[in-house]
């Protein structure tokens, strides 16, 4: 089963708007079963979008657009569809009722030109919107279903999972389903991954695919099949063989994050957590802080970012400070004892480095990021060499930091975390 999925407005093609939509009803589809295609992005433009209507109906069986279904002139998707299929718009009541009942509640009567969206598709059905006032529809004919969803993604997404999905079940209903499960890598590369998990990744199904992300590996299980149980027991069986093989470097599933299991294991281990940073600018607590509840364990964050700072109020020592412009070792292990003890926290983490295009220096380039991590009874140094633009230098600091965090506290949890 084929889909495509088309994504209006001018907006979107002129990069204004980033284009969320696509990529939530593509990773909704393939664990339907249905396999996407292709991803268009069109304009506003109505000799071009029912032309794009055409092809994609001529291709696909399945066709779901957002966007263009307001009750302004340049909101033209209901039309260009209806033209595309050789059929009217049609007013439909029972969509009217809801748009004019969306307004009625907000203390405003209707106005003439909102019954623009309660035009439907001859042959179509209305898609009730609880969150907004443009109805969506959905039309199957000739064997092939064409659903076209508002452009908000508070009000796609509902409406998508209510209407569209129950949709595709009646219209399809030979999908096979797809049941996936993310597995986190850090700590080695997408080429060590690939070299050891090989002949695990030949597996037609359920298969087993790997993703480069910031600093981590993300790799996909999914399994194919008209048995969910069955489908899931494939996924659990393929995590297992995984697991034997690179489980020290998993730090979580679907939907974890490195924060957030660093915060789930720094409550389990009853530690607490005082962050001192200079190159990565606050990044570090910042990830952290996005987690409820980590005040609980994280005590103090600091961006020492001059120098002279990183002396007077952290107490680095003046001929670290002088060496390579506060950017070697000795700097990082005073940051990260300075902020353990002002905070009186039982770990301090710390970053220093240059994150470019300007600075470096011979003995520590641009790129060149020192990451301490100080305990009770040591301090754990590490030197990373990062490439890229100054901002992807900083958020991959960040996430080494915070890898460093994560590796300490699963030794201190006994070696198992969350995502292991």
């Amino acid at each position: 089963m084929q889909a495509e999925v088309l994504s209006v407005g001018t907006e979107l093609l002129l990069g204004e708007i980033t284009d969320t939509n696509a990529q939530y009803i593509s990773r909704r589809l393939r664990d339907a079963g249905v396999d996407v295609y292709r991803r268009v992005t069109i304009g506003d433009n109505p000799a071009r979008l029912t032309a794009c209507f055409r092809e994609a109906l001529g291709r696909a069986d399945i066709v779901i657009a957002t966007g263009g279904l307001g009750p302004t002139a340049d909101d033209l998707t209901a039309k260009c569809l209806a033209e595309a299929m050789g059929r009217e718009l049609v007013f439909n009541q029972e969509a009217w009722e809801m748009t004019a009942d969306w307004f009625r509640k907000r203390g405003r009567e209707p106005r003439q030109t909102d019954r623009k969206q309660a035009m439907i598709i001859e042959g179509g059905r209305f898609l009730p919107n609880s969150n907004g006032t443009a109805p969506g529809q959905a039309i199957f004919a000739g064997g092939k279903l064409a659903a076209l969803l508002p452009g908000p993604p508070r009000e796609m997404v509902p409406m998508f999972e209510d209407h569209v999905v129950p949709l595709l079940k009646e219209s399809f209903p030979g999908l096979v389903p797809l049941t996936c499960k993310d597995l986190h890598v850090v700590g080695i590369g997408e080429g060590q991954v690939q070299e050891i998990l090989d002949d695990l990744m030949k597996s037609a199904n359920p298969t087993l695919a790997p993703y480069a992300g910031l600093a981590e590996v993300r790799l996909r299980i999914a399994a194919r099949g008209h048995d969910p149980e069955e489908s899931l027991a494939m996924v659990r069986s393929m995590e297992q063989k995984v697991r034997e093989r690179i489980g020290d470097y998993i730090y979580g599933t679907t939907g974890d994050s490195l924060e957030g299991v660093c915060a789930g294991l720094l409550k389990k281990t009853g530690l607490t957590l005082a962050v001192a940073e200079s190159c990565t600018g606050g990044l570090v607590c910042n990830q952290l802080t996005d987690v409820p509840g980590v005040s609980a364990s994280l005590r103090m964050g600091t961006v020492a970012y001059s120098p002279a700072v990183k002396a007077s109020v952290l107490g680095v020592p003046q001929e670290a400070v002088r060496l390579d412009e506060a950017v070697n070792p000795d700097t990082a292990r005073a940051m990260a004892q300075s902020v353990r003890a002002l905070s009186g926290a039982k770990i301090g983490l710390a970053t220093t480095g240059f994150a470019g295009p300007g600075g470096g220096t011979e003995n520590a380039p641009v790129g060149t990021v020192y990451i301490a991590l100080a305990h009770a009874d040591d301090v754990i140094i590490e030197k990373h060499q990062l490439a890229g633009a100054r901002k992807t230098i900083k958020e991959r600091a960040a996430q080494n930091a915070l890898i460093l965090l994560w590796k300490f506290l699963k030794s201190q949890a006994g070696g198992r975390s969350r995502g292991n």
